[in-house]
């Protein structure tokens, strides 16, 4: 493990970034970064887990503290918690390499949410890429983090946690470390601990439990969205209905017929958008070819993660 030594300095704010082959996107992300209103007092840390490309040097550029560790070594929740263990400020902003920030505003607007009394934890919105296809932008669009209306949430105490359905749960414990900001004091309580996918969501609910409020703010907002091949889309599903169901007992499709009907609704809906909204003709038959494989793939997804989980026979999954 390796960092670049830099002279004592004082920051008002830490950024923690986990890289690794960020690539042409990498260096307009760090680009905007360095346009942020309040980026002299921003404390820069990434944690590189075996890039072959310049990201590092990227990066230590822009004045970051770089850390390298090997490929197997990373998790999404014990490399954050190595991260945070390197900044020196009392404010840490989270974020991922190919989030760039929509102005710069960004952290400056993370900072002032988390400022508020109480406030544990605050996450921003996520604004599709401009070449995003149209299933990709309609689906972000209609998600937690793309909101236009400010959320402050809070939970009583446990026992009304308890006696909340699933989503319901799941829409409380909502958080996204693709762009978000924590009390590194609130941090030092709950760490993200060893957690191969959902760290955010895991840690938001441990928070509220304690106490303090989470905060969603689209005034803090990044440019961030994925046209993934049709096999990271499966493993990103699987993995992702296996925690849910693991922190939430959410099941989504939890009968063979239930995931049928939904592969089909699905298709069926997404095949109308497609021939509505895409206006490029050969984009639009490519994705009329793709959509119904890759909601036959979620499906399947969504069906086994439960199965499986249920089981006690989760399938480790890589590269997500």
């Amino acid at each position: 493990m390796s960092d670049t030594s830099q002279a004592p300095r004082t920051y008002s704010c830490s950024l923690v970034v986990p890289t690794k082959n960020g690539g042409e996107l990498w260096k307009r992300v760090v680009a905007e970064l360095q346009r942020q209103t309040c980026w002299k007092e921003v404390e820069f840390v990434i944690v590189d887990s075996g890039s072959d490309d310049d990201t590092v040097e990227t990066a230590r550029a822009a004045g970051a503290k770089c850390f390298v560790i090997p490929p197997k070594e990373f998790n999404h929740g014990a490399t954050r918690d190595f991260a945070v263990t390197q900044t020196t400020t009392g404010r840490i902003v989270m974020s991922v390499q190919d989030a760039t920030p929509y102005d710069t505003h960004m952290i400056e607007s993370l900072i002032a949410a988390l400022n508020e009394d109480g406030v544990g934890g605050v996450y921003a919105r996520q604004i599709p890429q401009p070449d995003a296809d149209v299933l990709v932008a309609r689906n972000l669009n209609s998600h937690f983090t793309s909101r236009l209306e400010r959320e402050v949430r809070s939970l009583k105490d446990t026992k009304t946690f308890e006696a909340m359905t699933p989503v319901e749960k799941y829409t409380l414990c909502n958080f996204d470390n693709v762009c978000s900001a924590m009390r590194k004091s609130v941090w030092e309580k709950e760490k993200f601990g060893r957690i191969n996918f959902g760290e955010d969501i895991d840690w938001a609910e441990r928070v509220l439990k304690r106490g303090y409020k989470i905060v969603y703010e689209p005034a803090a907002a990044v440019v961030h969205s994925h046209d993934r091949p049709l096999s990271y889309e499966y493993k990103r599903t699987y993995v992702c209905h296996v925690k849910l169901y693991q922190q939430y007992r959410l099941e989504l499709t939890p009968t063979l017929w239930k995931a049928i009907q939904s592969f089909l609704a699905w298709t069926f809906d997404d095949m109308f958008y497609v021939a509505r909204e895409e206006k490029r003709w050969r984009h639009k038959i490519a994705m009329l070819i793709r959509t119904p494989a890759l909601n036959y793939l979620r499906a399947k997804a969504t069906y086994q993660a439960i199965r499986d989980e249920k089981a006690g026979a989760v399938k480790a999954v890589q590269g997500v």
